[in-house]
């Protein structure tokens, strides 16, 4: 069988965008994708998802509870919508709001229903449903087109479509009766099918009159209204009517038929079927033995849905012939032939013929040099040389010239004119010339006579302005009047340089390794491109300038390079092979033609148009697919998928961990690539890994944005998103939390400079009331020990000096006693509430030590705290001033005393009671009169207490009640 070309002005050809979900399940139901471009698919009848990265299930993906648990499949429409049938009947998902649709106004007597056929025309989408109606489908509303009688009994459904429509007319076939609908009058008709034609019913087709039907056992029928007509196709064997036989579809207005033997047809949308085009297609003959569950075509792109995996469908855009002759190491062109030498016979084809055939047997033709009019020198591996006459191969004798010593290679890589009718010939171990007259093989040597190149390999050769240039796999070098000069790379340095080229003073190398090398001829200035600049990839087999643009052929795919920008092909844009060979090009002007060699044949391509299709190039837009949030990498607390419409994320105060999963829609098309960067965490982009993950450890309080663009391979088309997160503080992270630590700190220190200056104040009072009680106290006790002490030197009778000696006795007491007390009252390390019990009994044995008086104590300590100094100096001297009271005025009687000193609240009681005879000449005597009780309050009112006196002539009786705490505070403070 001969050996096929793809010649046409575009073919259709295959991209794997999934082998199953596993190597164990490989059978796609239906598929489809979204709005954002996830794809969508049906496969053991659950719904899937895939991102580009990972497949997963829609019930990991959606956290509620689903309505239903087997989908037979699915649509997608333009506005994001999901139509899936399903078991349960008819559910409508909602990809960009995340959220299943109630009942709207546009799904309201559909969700639930059981479907007959759904299409989506692209304005509107058409859905026929068990309950007798077509619905149409514009956005968020509907309209009925159709109302037919449904049959519960009928459930078969074709492979491809029953129900078709476009913006002016419907068709569906139902019940073997093909329904049609004028979708702008509304007017309905039907008419009967043969039970034949229904019941084999595969597929059918819009024509501009009228359907096409394809029956897998009548073949193609049209049906122009009044009558089906088998139709047989112009150039075209249908054979097998099976879907692993062929495959139909249409697209822009034609109706495409692909075989599996590779054959390709287009036919115009009529009823006639007028044959516009029919060639070759690329597409792998092993897809055809795959059940064909699903072909859906849309655009330049259909979806192939198989029992072998989910297939992109490609139309290629620009214009591409392949020949795969093998091994493509030379082109030559003779006559209106194109000659492919490589490890195989020499081959040659025609642009506009079909096969490939052979013109000499089987050897190793390495290089060509057109010498003249369809002549050609041939570099042979192995046999040294051989000449191409009008595609007639001989070998050319020859003999090395007399005295060379040196060991010729046979191994032909590279060819050049040198002079007159002599060559340059490239071997495996140096520089020769061949002179074609006397066939003769010399050296081509230095000053010191030695081999040029000696043992290297010459890649290529070239002579300007009597200066041979040549490449080997050390690098680029020139020669001139038998001297060599290593231009690139550095003495020490060894690089394999393919090819070379000259164009607007300098001289460009492909590289192993580092891409392309531009080095300018003047200044000697090296310009390094490689893929960091675009390039397809730093290894370049072979380049052609055409037009200002050059074409290089590397290791992985085409780059074309404007001077400015590369542009890169590979086998997603239709290449039949991405990896190219040495030196294995030519341009053919004549035909506009330019053809390049690789490891699977011969292409040839249309410069311009080429670069045009290249350049048309787009790369899609970022998308978010997964959240997972959690106090840590193994405590996840919930993964959801974000809202399309949602820029912000917030989350809440416990995250910790954030994994963030980013799409990479059409991945399997690989010509883009993906970079981030999350400030303030990664301040400068860098690409994002093969598992699309961020993930953010230990996160933060804080704002957080993401931005992460799509960047061609070539850096040209560039499509970015932005994404805020925020995470919701502590109160301690808030700013109100921060205004209120600095109030407080202000006010901290506020009442420290308060206190300070109340101690001040307090300081200065206390020495005032210091002076005042011992002026008060103690001066008219030392004014009374003088005045004794007076008496006794003027009085000289010993029983009055005897009284004044016991008045100062006296008098000294007392102002030690004063003096104490003064002491106590001012001294903090007092401040415990048992130092202010034990000081009240002293008093009370101090001031009442002979009296006929009996003391009752009832002390009741609840807090064990201790009391400020001024309220225990205030308490202490009302209970001394009771006492004198109590001393002075009922010298006999009973005295009670009672203290309680509770967390928020101090209490003192006091109470005297006389013996009733006694009583009245006492308080006759000394009536209860003076300063005593107005100091008792003043000092009562200096704690913030309550102070309540009684009196009468048979009892006394004070009480004080003082709160703690709050006040407590504000008097140490302020006071």
């Amino acid at each position: 069988m001969p050996v096929f070309n793809r010649v046409a002005a575009s073919s259709y050809y295959e991209i794997e965008i999934l082998s199953g979900i596993d190597s164990f399940h490989r059978n796609i139901e239906s598929a489809g994708r979204d709005k954002q471009g996830f794809i969508w698919f049906v496969a053991g009848s659950l719904l899937y998802r895939y991102d580009g990265v990972s497949i997963r299930p829609f019930e990991e993906l959606y956290a509620s509870e689903l309505g239903f648990t087997e989908v037979n499949r699915l649509t997608t429409d333009d506005c994001g919508r999901l139509w899936l049938e399903t078991r349960n009947g008819l559910f409508i998902f909602d990809t960009i709001l995340w959220r299943f649709i109630g009942q709207d106004t546009f799904s309201k007597g559909l969700l639930g229903e059981y479907v007959i056929a759904i299409f989506n025309q692209g304005k509107h989408l058409f859905v026929a449903t068990r309950s007798g109606f077509v619905w149409q489908i514009n956005g968020y509303k509907k309209r009925k087109v159709l109302g037919f009688e449904p049959a519960l009994s009928e459930l078969r459904r074709p492979v491809g479509h029953c129900l078709l429509a476009d913006d002016n007319r419907l068709w569906f076939a139902y019940n073997s009766l093909l329904f049609f609908v004028n979708l702008k009058t509304g007017i309905a008709q039907h008419f009967q099918m043969p039970k034949r034609l229904y019941q084999g019913l595969d597929d059918i087709f819009l024509l501009k009159e009228g359907l096409l039907l394809r029956n897998y056992g009548l073949g193609y029928l049209t049906f122009d209204g009044r009558q089906f007509n088998k139709i047989h196709l112009k150039g075209l064997d249908i054979g097998d009517m099976r879907d692993w036989a062929h495959w139909s579809f249409a697209e822009a207005g034609k109706i495409i038929f692909l075989f599996g033997d590779g054959r390709y047809f287009e036919y115009q949308n009529n009823l006639g079927m007028t044959l516009i085009s029919q060639n070759i297609h690329d597409v792998r003959r092993s897809l055809f033995n795959s059940k064909l569950n699903q072909l859906d075509f849309k655009g330049h792109e259909g979806f192939c849905a198989t029992e072998h995996g989910l297939y992109s469908l490609v139309r290629r855009n620009f214009s591409l012939s392949y020949w795969n002759a093998g091994t493509a190491r030379a082109i030559v062109k003779q006559q209106d032939k194109y000659y492919v030498g490589g490890y195989a016979p020499l081959k040659y084809f025609k642009l506009n013929d079909l096969s490939i055939k052979e013109s000499a047997p089987l050897n190793n033709y390495y290089a060509f040099l057109p010498i003249g009019q369809d002549t050609a020198l041939v570099g042979m591996e192995g046999n040294f040389l051989g000449l191409l006459v009008r595609g007639k191969f001989s070998f050319l004798s020859y003999r090395k010239a007399k005295g060379t010593r040196e060991d010729l290679s046979t191994m032909v890589y590279s060819l050049c004119h040198y002079r007159n009718n002599s060559y340059l010939v490239g071997t495996s171990g140096g520089l020769w010339i061949y002179n074609r007259d006397k066939g003769l093989v010399s050296p081509l040597r230095d000053k010191i006579g030695r081999l040029v190149g000696m043992g290297e390999r010459i890649n290529s050769i070239q002579v300007r302005k009597q200066v041979i240039s040549f490449t080997t796999d050390n690098g680029y070098f020139d020669y001139l009047d038998g001297q060599v000069r290593k231009i690139y790379p550095q003495q020490n340095e060894r690089l394999q340089v393919y090819s070379h080229t000259f164009y607007n003073n300098k001289v460009y190398l492909a590289t192993k390794g580092k891409g392309l090398i531009a080095i300018d001829a003047i200044s000697g200035h090296v310009d390094n491109y490689g893929t960091n600049v675009g390039l397809a990839h730093n290894v370049i087999f072979n380049m052609a300038w055409v037009d200002n643009l050059l074409f290089l052929g590397t290791y992985r795919g085409l780059s074309v390079w404007d001077g400015k920008n590369f542009y890169n092909a590979y086998a997603m844009h239709g290449l039949p092979f991405e990896e190219f060979n040495q030196a294995s090009v030519l341009e053919d002007r004549l035909k506009g033609q330019l053809l390049i060699g690789g490891v699977l044949g011969c292409i040839a391509i249309q410069p311009k148009e080429f670069l045009h299709s290249l350049k048309q190039q787009s790369v899609p837009q970022p998308v978010l697919s997964r959240i997972a949030i959690g106090t840590g990498s193994s405590t996840i607390l919930r993964t959801y998928t974000p809202n399309a419409n949602q820029d912000t994320v917030m989350f809440d105060k416990q995250i910790e961990f954030v994994n963030l999963n980013v799409a990479k829609i059409d991945a399997y098309k690989k010509n883009y690539k993906i970079y981030f960067r999350l400030r303030p965490l990664v301040k400068s982009f860098q690409e994002l890994s093969t598992s699309g993950e961020i993930n953010i450890s230990d996160l933060r309080t804080g704002e957080y944005e993401l931005e992460v663009k799509a960047v061609s391979d070539n850096g040209l088309n560039v499509k970015s998103k932005r994404w805020l997160f925020y995470k919701k503080p502590n109160f301690y992270e808030t700013q109100l939390f921060y205004v209120l630590i600095t109030l407080g700190i202000g006010f901290v220190l506020y009442a420290v400079a308060i206190m300070r200056s109340s101690q001040l104040k307090r300081d200065k009072k206390l020495r005032l009331e210091l002076a005042r009680d011992l002026h008060d106290e103690v001066g008219g006790l030392l004014t009374g020990i003088a005045m004794q002490t007076d008496l006794i030197t003027i009085d000289q009778d010993s029983a009055r000096q005897n009284r004044s000696l016991e008045k100062i006795a006296q008098y000294s007491r007392e102002a030690v006693q004063t003096m104490d007390d003064v002491i106590w009252a001012i001294d903090s390390r007092n401040n415990n509430q048992g130092s202010l019990e034990d000081r009240m009994r002293f008093l009370v044995s101090q001031i009442l030590p002979m009296r006929d008086v009996e003391v009752q104590f009832d002390i009741n300590l609840e807090s064990a705290g201790t009391l400020p100094q001024y309220v225990r100096q205030n308490v202490y001297l009302i209970f001394k001033e009771a006492l004198h009271n109590i001393s002075k005025h009922s010298p006999r009687g009973q005295v009670d005393v009672y203290l309680k000193i509770a967390p928020r609240q101090l209490m003192l009681k006091v109470s005297n009671v006389l013996q009733v005879k006694k009583v009245a000449d006492s308080y006759a005597r000394h009536p209860r009169h003076g300063q005593g009780t107005s100091n008792m309050k003043r000092r009562a009112e200096a704690i913030g207490g309550k102070f309540e006196v009684e009196k009468s002539a048979t009892h006394y009786r004070i009480e004080l009640v003082a709160k703690l705490h709050a006040k407590k505070l504000f008097y140490d403070l302020f006071n």
